[in-house]
């Protein structure tokens, strides 16, 4: 009977002593006349929540979750020192690649033959050859031969596609390796051809064509065809009245040569070996049917200079 009678005192003052512990303050008692004994299920009770309260009050606050970065993104440690990432990348091949550099070739090309103007074909390099063609001004050939001075050119015929002809150098242009074209042996002259020119070089053929007004005046045309091997740069006519035995007039041109007998036609100063032009001299209103004759100087050189070869036609004024 004493042990079940300290048993319950035991347990509030153990009780009492952890509430002391938590500070908990327990109201002054009043004085009754009587102690009240209160159930030991209630102080139990009391007992655990106040703890609870307690610890509650008193615990350290909770952190949130942290999420995982990767290990790329990561914070270093303390004392590790922050340093850039990179990938290298070699600039050169470990093992070089040679590209092997072929030799040059040449590429041949055929030269090319361009008329500077209206020229002849011919079949042998010369006037006295006949005249298979022509290259006219700005018309452009390929070469395939030469002579042995290079004052000739074999080329293909422009006007006989398939066949081929000689044009003469000093009306023309080459263009291309010529060092290398062979060189041809011309057929031989026609036996009708005369192959003897005057010691000056220059021979030539002239006709008389008719006569036409130029600025009001009437000038008689002629025909004049270079047979020789030089050009012809300058030219003097006299014009003689047979029938009056007057001189009509005379004059010479250092721009003389004409490319047909329309009104006033443009002169060129210069008739290459194997060409045909026309030159003009006055006349005036010489009646018809009076017989003239004009006397033609042609010269190698401007102003009559150099080599000069003489020629009179007769005609009848019309």
């Amino acid at each position: 009977m004493r042990n079940q009678f300290f048993r319950p005192f035991t347990m509030i003052g153990i009780f009492a002593l952890i509430a002391i512990a938590c500070g908990i303050n327990f109201p002054m008692a009043q004085p009754v006349s009587a102690p009240t004994q209160v159930p030991v299920e209630m102080i139990y009770t009391a007992a655990a929540e106040t703890l609870a309260a307690q610890l509650t009050q008193n615990a350290p606050p909770q952190l949130p979750p942290t999420a995982t970065l990767p290990p790329e993104q990561q914070p270093p440690e303390a004392g590790e020192p922050l340093l850039p990432t990179f990938t290298f990348t070699p600039l050169f091949s470990d093992t070089p690649t040679v590209t092997a550099t072929l030799p040059f070739t040449p590429t041949p090309t055929q030269p090319t033959i361009t008329a500077n103007q209206n020229t002849n074909c011919r079949k042998g390099p010369g006037p006295i050859y006949e005249r298979v063609g022509a290259l006219n001004i700005g018309q452009t050939s390929l070469v395939y031969g030469r002579n042995s001075t290079s004052t000739w050119w074999y080329i293909e015929n422009p006007s006989k596609p398939g066949s081929y002809c000689w044009v003469w150098g000093g009306s023309t242009t080459v263009s291309g390796a010529t060092v290398e074209l062979p060189v041809f042996t011309p057929p031989p002259p026609p036996a009708t051809a005369t192959t003897t020119l005057p010691a000056s070089g220059i021979a030539f053929e002239i006709s008389f064509v008719g006569k036409s007004k130029c600025s009001g005046d009437w000038y008689a045309y002629f025909k004049v065809k270079n047979n020789g091997n030089k050009e012809i740069e300058s030219v003097a006519i006299k014009i003689t009245n047979l029938t009056t035995n007057t001189i009509l007039s005379s004059t010479s041109y250092d721009n003389p040569f004409l490319g047909g007998t329309g009104k006033c036609p443009p002169g060129s100063d210069s008739l290459d070996a194997g060409e045909s032009a026309y030159i003009a001299g006055f006349i005036g209103n010489v009646p018809g049917n009076h017989q003239l004759k004009a006397g033609i100087t042609l010269c190698n050189d401007e102003a009559l200079g150099g080599k000069c070869e003489f020629k009179a036609v007769k005609f009848t004024a019309p």
